[in-house]
């Protein structure tokens, strides 16, 4: 009776507010979770020795508060190694590059606020999390970069519709949304964008978000699949932090919380200047 009556419930609410929902009970048992698997307390370990500075990867300067980084647990990002794999494209990121970047699900601000620093250029960040969104504005606030980085609540095609037209980076990690989000038409309006999306098939068989995509952008860009992977000891920049933190601290780090079968969808413009290790479809 109690899944039946979510079940509808998820039928009748509007798609914004079902988000913001979603979105806020993420967080709270993410803070749950990292208080009983140990994570806060490798956090605060990481950043006694660390420091609140991420030191290494395409971010590397960027500062974060505290209660950003423990609210998180975005360890991984402090020591460099957090989703490395879209390392190529991240350091492709150029003042001038683009018109306009874009950060849907942008939780404590860790991209926003960094591609904002390493560009100088205008980001719109969104979340439907309010407490995500208040810590990216604490992010951009500590890093000087304020005036760049404007927060919105809920992405709609709508929303994105604004940016036609516009040559963009498109970082999206929205938990599952994206394949209502990114429709033919919403990609074709954006086709001189480039996009990386953290793909979620939820409760649908494996893959069908990444066949699903890899189908509507076929035609407008060049399209590649990037698996994750468990990172070694050689992936941690300063061995000497990694041998501090030991052996489960270094674990926990590199699984980032993750399935081993994460994927992230590359779509790169045909028409506009390559960034990163594009390849086609």
């Amino acid at each position: 009776m109690i899944r039946k009556l979510k079940q509808g419930v998820k039928k009748v609410l509007p798609p914004r507010i079902l988000a913001r929902i979603s979105a806020d009970r993420w967080w709270r048992f993410l803070w749950i979770a990292c208080e009983r698997n140990g994570m806060h307390e490798f956090c605060r370990k990481l950043v006694s020795k660390n420091g609140l500075v991420v030191r290494w990867g395409p971010f590397a300067g960027l500062r974060l508060p505290p209660e950003a980084v423990l609210a998180s647990s975005n360890c991984a990002a402090l020591v460099g190694t957090y989703e490395m794999e879209l390392h190529p494209w991240l350091r492709q990121l150029v003042p001038g590059k683009y018109e306009r970047l874009i950060d849907i699900g942008s939780a404590e601000g860790y991209y926003a606020i960094g591609m904002a620093l390493r560009t100088g250029s205008r980001v719109d960040a969104f979340d439907t999390a309010s407490i995500a969104r208040r810590l990216s504005r604490s992010t951009a606030r500590l890093n000087g970069v304020s005036h760049l980085v404007r927060m919105h609540s809920f992405c709609s095609r709508r929303a994105l519709l604004r940016f036609s037209g516009l040559r963009c980076f498109i970082l999206s990690d929205c938990e599952g949304y994206e394949t209502l989000l990114f429709s033919t038409d919403l990609i074709r309006a954006l086709i001189r964008s480039d996009f990386v999306i953290e793909l979620h098939d939820g409760s649908a068989p494996a893959g069908s978000a990444r066949e699903i995509l890899k189908d509507r952008f076929r035609e407008t860009h060049c399209v590649q699949v990037v698996q994750f992977r468990w990172r070694s000891l050689s992936d941690f920049p300063d061995p000497a932090l990694a041998e501090m933190l030991g052996a489960d601290a270094i674990r926990a780090i590199s699984e980032e919380g993750r399935l081993p079968d994460q994927e992230w969808l590359i779509a790169t413009a045909r028409n506009e200047p390559s960034t990163g290790n594009s390849a086609g479809a």
